[in-house]
């Protein structure tokens, strides 16, 4: 298995791969380990991988979803050990047929009656009425005080739901964590770019996520999975 190091060091060059690193670097050192927490996945679906999402980025598709494809597939390994095990919910983008199913690779391993929030724009929090908000307060009535997030993309869908649900329940004193190997982004998203005063989309997502309250891990491990 390829980590995403190695794949940007080939797709985007050793600076950009070794840029990353230093970056990944500088987040928890140590062992996260996560017990009784609720996990959502944002947008897992076929359009960002194979569908109208990634068909609509040009010629340089297969390329730019590589670290997007790789965070399906590490989320796959994860839900094969702990699916019907733990509180998981999903979220999916109204899609059109061909595009809207979940990614190949989770297919399988997600019951066809699997419920879901539907997510047309950045934040699980619209439409308000989708059932995310009531979900998370039966989570927390349950005891459960840490919800772990994943999906993609990481710099827009991530990170705005991310913030937002953190700040709607932050009377409720829900930790949020992002686990960044099962986070997808585009492989242009780890260039540096003068829009974000010369950090990457990536960077620039996982700094506002933390200065928001986010914790913001490298790879998170489910205890008793």
């Amino acid at each position: 298995m390829e980590d995403l190091v190695s794949m940007l060091e080939r797709t985007a060059g050793t600076g950009i791969a070794g840029s990353h690193q230093r970056f990944l670097q500088t987040l928890d050192k140590g062992r996260i380990l996560i017990d009784d927490a609720a996990f959502l996945v944002i947008d897992p679906q076929r359009s960002f991988t194979q569908g109208v999402w990634m068909q609509s980025i040009g010629d340089e598709a297969a390329v730019d979803v590589e670290p997007i494809a790789a965070a399906f597939k590490n989320c796959s390994r994860l839900l094969n050990k702990i699916y019907g095990l733990k509180e998981i919910m999903f979220t999916r983008c109204p899609f059109p047929p061909g595009s809207y199913g979940w990614d190949d690779c989770l297919a399988e391993i997600i019951d066809n009656k699997q419920l879901y929030f539907i997510k047309p724009g950045n934040s699980v929090l619209i439409p308000p009425l989708n059932g995310f908000k009531e979900w998370v307060g039966r989570c927390i009535e349950c005891g459960k005080s840490t919800l772990v997030i994943g999906g993609c993309t990481l710099n827009s869908c991530v990170r705005v739901s991310s913030i937002e649900t953190l700040r709607y329940f932050k009377s409720k004193n829900l930790r949020i964590v992002v686990d960044l190997s099962i986070c997808g982004a585009r492989t242009r998203n780890f260039l540096p770019s003068p829009l974000y005063n010369g950090l990457s989309a990536v960077e620039s997502a996982v700094n506002q996520m933390a200065a928001a309250g986010v914790q913001v891990v490298r790879r998170i491990e489910w205890k008793n999975n």
